[in-house]
């Protein structure tokens, strides 16, 4: 893959440069002006690789395939969470850079690096002559980070892939998926001080604010919470993580909060929060119990919150473990909130998932990725991170993370190497040589 080295390089780093972050829809782009600029630049990069290429009228999505036959699908997305540059990053997050064989910038691992890499790999194989006994379909969501409504509209109205993986994880695979609910709580009583913190549901916050406040900064100081008093505004700081493994931050927003209650103000979300909220983010607050199951625990993170003269709400993500449901855990914490006078909204639900390992998908995946990195001892995962893989049927998370790697989607300094990136691209032409390629 080394001979498409500076393409993959190029590629990846045009996608990065667009800041494809939802915003506000519009005619033709649901998602924003930014998001449809890098679905169009995407679709440019396929044609150019040689795949014919489709965009929802709608633009909630898009595609790129080659070949004929059954379909066999690789699905990505090209939207990402907001970065800037004050939430600790050391370069821009939207001007890539290379640096000492680190690709830098958000997106370069969830998921556009991922997406060109194994486009290329495909390529690869086509230059070199291989004939390919499937149609593969490149799908580009652009909504994966929210709602997921690109990939609702696309099954909706398009053809579905008979087996498919998406490169949005870390390798060997992940072959279960524990549920994703996220939910708004809502209570109607005023703040005793206006308050907000986080940008998204599944990011642990990095941030939270109010006003300037002498009591609320004697708190935070006495609480050892790092805080920056600027003009007019107090901005707690804390460590984002991505919600599915929200343990490896630092909530902002908890931070606030208890300071706000250390400070001797009161309410129904600081009661809540401080009873029922921890920093180890597990569900026992709200049941007193462990529903764990062989796919680990509930987790819930408080990724945003809001709270002002007319009332406020809580954003919790909360990851369900394979064998516990929807109902039930939304029962639970309904219940609970309950006790403190909020009540609770379903937002999003994204169904668990679990292919067999024995499955002929995992098979010829796992297969590929252990004749190229000779790799015989790392297991396949099972996952708290929400994939594309639920999409489908017949779908897994397939890297393309390496798992010595380290993970940075989601947090400052998103980044990449660029010899990863292509050891992961040869993994993914070892894939599609098992998979799609006639007679290999």
């Amino acid at each position: 893959m080394r001979r498409y080295r500076d393409r993959i390089v190029a590629d990846v780093c045009r996608l990065v440069e667009i800041p494809s972050v939802l915003s506000q829809g519009e005619e033709g782009a649901p998602f924003g002006r930014e998001v449809e600029r890098c679905l169009d630049a995407a679709l440019e990069m396929m044609a150019g690789l040689g795949f014919r290429t489709c965009k929802d009228p709608g633009g909630k999505y898009g595609w790129a395939e080659v070949g004929e036959g059954p379909l066999f699908g690789v699905l990505g997305h090209l939207d990402v969470v907001n970065a800037r540059r004050e939430d600790g990053w050391s370069h821009d997050p939207f001007q890539p850079v290379v640096e000492d064989g680190w690709l830098w910038g958000r997106g370069t691992q969830d998921d556009k690096g991922p997406v060109v890499a194994a486009a290329y790999a495909l390529k690869s194989l086509l230059d070199d002559g291989y004939a390919l006994n499937h149609r593969v379909r490149f799908i580009f969501g652009t909504d994966e980070e929210n709602l997921w409504r690109c990939i609702q509209a696309y099954c909706a109205r398009e053809e579905i892939p008979q087996a498919a993986f998406t490169p949005d994880s870390t390798f060997p695979l992940t072959y279960a998926e524990k549920g994703l609910l996220q939910l708004r709580l809502r209570s109607p009583q005023p703040a005793p001080v206006p308050c907000r913190g986080g940008d998204s549901f599944n990011a642990v916050s990095a941030w939270a604010s109010c006003p300037r406040n002498g009591q609320v900064e004697a708190a935070l100081d006495k609480l050892g919470y790092p805080f920056h008093a600027g003009e007019g505004e107090i901005r707690v700081q804390g460590t984002t993580a991505h919600a599915k493994n929200p343990w490896k931050g630092v909530s902002a927003n908890l931070r606030l909060l208890r300071a706000l209650k250390e400070a001797g103000y009161t309410g129904d979300i600081i009661r809540f929060t401080s009873d029922v909220l921890e920093d180890k983010f597990r569900f026992e607050g709200f049941t007193g119990e462990d529903l764990s199951d062989f796919s680990g625990p509930v987790t819930v993170n408080l990724g945003k919150f809001s709270w002002d003269g007319t009332g406020g709400e809580l954003c919790l993500d909360l990851r369900l473990p394979v064998g516990r449901t929807k109902e039930e855990i939304f029962g639970l914490v309904a219940a609970r909130a309950g006790e403190y006078g909020l009540t609770a909204e379903e937002y999003d639900w994204l169904r668990p998932i679990h292919v067999p390992l024995d499955s002929p998908l995992v098979v010829s995946l796992l297969g590929a990725y252990r004749a190229v990195t000779g790799d015989e001892e790392t297991e396949p995962y099972i996952s708290a991170g929400a994939t594309y893989a639920r999409a489908f049927d017949n779908c897994v998370a397939f890297g393309a993370n390496l798992p010595t790697a380290p993970t940075s989607e989601h947090q400052p300094n998103e980044r990449v190497r660029v010899d990863n990136l292509l050891l992961a691209a040869q993994v993914y032409r070892q894939a599609f040589l098992n998979c799609v390629v006639e007679n290999p």
